[in-house]
């Protein structure tokens, strides 16, 4: 590759659909921004049952998907290795499934470098969830895969430390994701309505929404006429059959305590939801770095978020509202501050400050910057951490 030829970049993933969640959506802006930069980009994915709906969100970005074998969580597929095709580099988003086996084959056959987003997967909680299989995949791939990565991707500080917690010692580079400004305006909202509070995000355990609705029921005993004022919209789609309880348990709270289960909203539909929405809210256990609350922010939605979001610039800006997973004490955050007159100027701050770090052409610059450093054609940037060993280093490889 000479100095001044175009990048030419594979990107490999599970899914490219609406079954990935917020994966799928940051890999395909930050995909587009890097083709706007005059990248070649190919993007490898599994086929599922939302593929074919979703490839139009892609526009022109060229797409090679294979079909899966096994049991679909493990995310294999056997042709994926031989699609895999001639790049200058190739850069995995998402661990502990079937494409870490073919990026990791394709590394060793081709000597070429592989960077890697794990997406908060080497996160404390992430890792003990279903530990035993974790730990399982990383004895068998996983481990090999990440330590021979030129770099990994990390989307906030808190996402650095646990890749070095879990034991890995190469370079990391801190890119958070990023967002897109609504292009359209809400329209003004109707009076005499209930507010609402929005959760939007797969119902998953380490999204905190069993604890939302515990602390919810509470502030409905406790401050029937606060519930009264508001309803509580849980948009998402199920991930792994968790719906029908969290439905169940909306269904057991007192009759003045309005829940709502919309599905998973995209699109329009989504963009109606944040408009309708008066605050959001993610109680959850871990993220990477979640594109729900960039989104909110980018609305002047007030937020409710925890530290495992990991977006600390919304609490040094007081831009957001810190939340906890336990539902008595985020039953006191609720009471307290759903009704704050300061939410409003709070979410004023926090569009600033998406504007400010969170945009796509932002994000798609720290890429090109990182890939030219690894494949030695750029200066290492300042948002790149060097690889890091030495006598004081005790982490143990996930």
């Amino acid at each position: 590759m000479s100095e001044g030829a175009r990048l030419d970049i594979g990107f490999v993933c599970t899914s490219i659909s609406r079954k990935a969640g917020g994966v799928s959506v940051v890999l395909r802006r930050a995909v587009q921004g890097l083709a706007a930069l005059g990248c070649d980009v190919t993007v490898y994915a599994l086929r599922d049952e939302h593929s074919a709906a979703d490839l139009a969100d892609w526009g022109h970005i060229k797409t090679v998907l294979v079909e899966p074998a096994g049991p679909a969580a493990l995310g294999y597929s056997p042709d994926l290795t031989r699609r895999l095709g001639n790049h200058d580099l190739l850069h995995q988003h998402g661990i502990w499934q079937g494409p870490s086996l073919a990026v990791s084959r394709w590394r060793n056959q081709t000597g070429r470098p592989v960077v890697i987003s794990p997406h908060g997967m080497l996160d404390p909680w992430a890792l003990a969830n279903s530990g035993w299989k974790k730990k399982l995949a990383g004895a068998l791939y996983e481990r090999a895969n990440l330590r021979g990565a030129a770099c990994l991707h990390a989307l906030a500080d808190a996402e650095t430390k646990a890749i070095r917690a879990a034991g890995y010692i190469n370079p990391v580079a801190e890119i958070p994701n990023g967002i897109d400004l609504p292009e359209t305006s809400c329209p003004p909202s109707s009076s005499g309505e209930r507010k609402t509070l929005l959760f939007l995000g797969r119902l998953h355990p380490k999204k905190g929404v069993q604890e939302l609705l515990f602390a919810w029921d509470t502030v409905a005993r406790e401050d029937p006429l606060l519930a009264a004022r508001w309803r509580v919209v849980i948009a998402g789609w199920d991930d792994g059959g968790h719906r029908a309880a969290l439905m169940a348990q909306a269904a057991s709270l007192p009759d003045i305590a309005q829940v709502d289960f919309p599905g998973a909203l995209h699109g329009e539909e989504k963009h109606a939801a944040f408009c309708d929405a008066d605050a959001f809210i993610l109680p959850s256990y871990s993220e990477g770095l979640p594109v729900a609350v960039l989104e909110a922010w980018a609305y002047s939605t007030p937020t409710f978020i925890t530290d495992g979001c990991n977006l600390p610039e919304g609490f040094m800006r007081d831009a957001a509202v810190r939340v906890t997973t336990d539902p008595v004490e985020l039953a006191q955050v609720l009471r307290a501050r759903l009704e704050d007159p300061h939410l409003a100027a709070m979410a004023a701050r926090a569009k600033a400050l998406c504007a400010e770090k969170f945009t796509w052409g932002s994000v798609a610059q720290q890429y090109l910057a990182m890939y030219r450093w690894v494949l030695g054609k750029g200066d290492c940037p300042a948002f790149v951490s060097p690889a890091f060993a030495g006598p004081d280093f005790v982490g143990k490889s996930a």
